[in-house]
């Protein structure tokens, strides 16, 4: 019988700490592709920098998805009014 080692990996959020844990045991993946592929359709999310959010709606996980999202474009022209009534940004 031979002993090997394994290098595997497991995941939390970020936010709140919570293990992804579906049967009450955790997971153990062999890489983040694996991790996100098993994970995302439970609405986790698990970004390629290693960040990781899970499901839960409270205000800090929604802070947390919010900042991973890229800034809004600004979409007004050159002497176009914006909705509080002010030309051109």
């Amino acid at each position: 019988m031979a002993v090997n080692t394994h290098t595997c990996l497991t995941i939390e959020c970020d936010v709140c700490g919570q293990g992804y844990e579906p049967d009450d045991y955790t997971i153990h993946f062999r890489d983040l592709a694996e991790a996100r592929d098993i994970a995302s359709p439970s609405g986790w999310t698990v970004t390629a920098d290693r960040q990781v959010i899970c499901p839960l709606g409270d205000t800090d996980h929604q802070a947390a998805m919010d900042a991973l999202m890229p800034p809004e474009p600004i979409t007004q022209c050159t002497g176009q009014l914006d909705l509080s009534g002010q030309t051109e940004v």
